[in-house]
């Protein structure tokens, strides 16, 4: 436990200024990074743990692949029905792949804050319809409308952060929205400060401190909207009409080195099960679940609603923050230089993926000449 402590502390996923509790008089402020830490872990007691049958590195490879293309698998939706399901009431879920990286968790999200959300959701107006997810990623057969509303601080021009144009539309109502539910923002962003600090540490650091040197029209600094992710998308309306047709999606835009989180609210709804295509699996997300997964790496998929509406949130971040980020420490000359054992490391990497892209390759020469075969018998 001590040397957990002793990392989340050197990494400064922790801070004496970051702490979401006051220290009390007399007592280190690293007891209570401690107990935080030792507060999260009974909370989580008996949470079941499975495996993932691919690797992080695998879906980091194969999304190299121009945005807009599925992965074949998507194309067969009675494949489902064989895939591990997951449903809510097995409660506290963590996925890993054989290396040990975490490529999915489901945690519990209080009662409270879910109330804030759906109370204050109903404050905004109901305008268009939209694609709904993280980014502007793929959409297929986008049948049946429901309403979708990004806010977001990302750098998609490639020149300078900017807040997204539906909170700028939405205006005051927007900003409301987001200091209601900040306590929600906040309460995932800690889970994932405990569970991947590394990648906490990510968003809320360097790449903060860059865009805050940016201003708003009305001279606020921006900064990120979601807790440590930079936005937020909120989809409402979601029903059995909605969901009518196929809709699978894969977030392209945003980093794909950084896990999204996904929380259902609402009055009550039956289905929407969350499908991840290549990892095989179907996660069952009710009404007080949370979600984590890359969704810029991972096919994904909501099913049928079969009863009432389902509306959730989407915390987000695009890639093309961090790709300003190394524009602007390029021009002033701190660019980060890899040490030696990182380069090796990359170069023994590179190896086992040509490998791997020489196996695949022959499974698919061999796979078209079964298929080659069985054509000329079924002549």
């Amino acid at each position: 436990m001590q040397k957990r402590v002793n990392h989340l502390i050197a990494i400064k996923a922790f801070t004496r200024q970051s702490l979401p509790v006051p220290i009390p008089p007399g007592a280190p402020w690293e007891s209570v990074v401690k107990a935080l830490l030792e507060k999260w872990e009974d909370e989580r007691t008996g949470y079941l743990s499975v495996p993932s049958a691919i690797l992080f590195d695998t879906l980091l490879r194969r999304s190299d692949q121009p945005a807009g293309i599925f992965p074949l698998i998507t194309e067969h939706l009675a494949t489902v029905k064989s895939f591990a399901y997951y449903p809510s009431c097995l409660g506290i879920l963590r996925i890993r792949d054989a290396k040990g990286v975490i490529l999915g968790y489901r945690f519990k999200i209080p009662p409270h804050l879910l109330t804030t959300l759906n109370n204050s959701s109903q404050t905004l107006d109901s305008r268009g319809t939209g694609t709904g997810g993280g980014g502007d990623g793929g959409d297929r057969s986008a049948q049946g409308p429901y309403e979708s509303r990004h806010y977001t601080v990302c750098a998609d021009d490639g020149k300078k952060y900017v807040e997204s144009q539906e909170l700028l539309r939405d205006g005051e109502k927007g900003r409301e929205w987001l200091r209601e539910n900040q306590e929600l923002f906040d309460y995932c962003s800690n889970q994932l400060r405990f569970l991947c600090p590394e990648q906490y540490v990510r968003m809320t650091r360097s790449v903060v401190k860059d865009m805050r040197k940016t201003r708003s029209a009305d001279e606020r600094k921006l900064g990120p909207l979601g807790g440590a992710w930079h936005g937020v998308c909120l989809n409402r309306g979601t029903d059995s009409e909605s969901e009518s047709g196929r809709r699978c999606r894969q977030d392209w835009v945003d980093d794909p080195r950084l896990l999204k989180c996904v929380a259902p609210f609402g009055e009550g709804f039956q289905g929407g099960d969350l499908v991840l295509w290549q990892m095989k699996m179907r996660i069952g997300l009710e009404i007080g679940d949370g979600f984590f997964f890359y969704g810029s790496l991972v096919a994904h998929e909501v099913m049928d609603i079969t009863a009432g509406v389902r509306n959730s949130i989407d915390l987000f971040t695009h890639a093309s923050n961090y790709e300003l980020l190394d524009k602007h420490m390029k021009a002033t000359g701190k660019v980060k230089k890899y040490p030696v054992k990182a380069r090796k490391q990359r170069a023994t990497e590179r190896k086992e993926e040509a490998k791997e892209n020489a196996i695949a390759r022959r499974e698919i020469r061999e796979g078209q000449k079964l298929r080659q075969m069985a054509r000329r018998n079924e002549k």
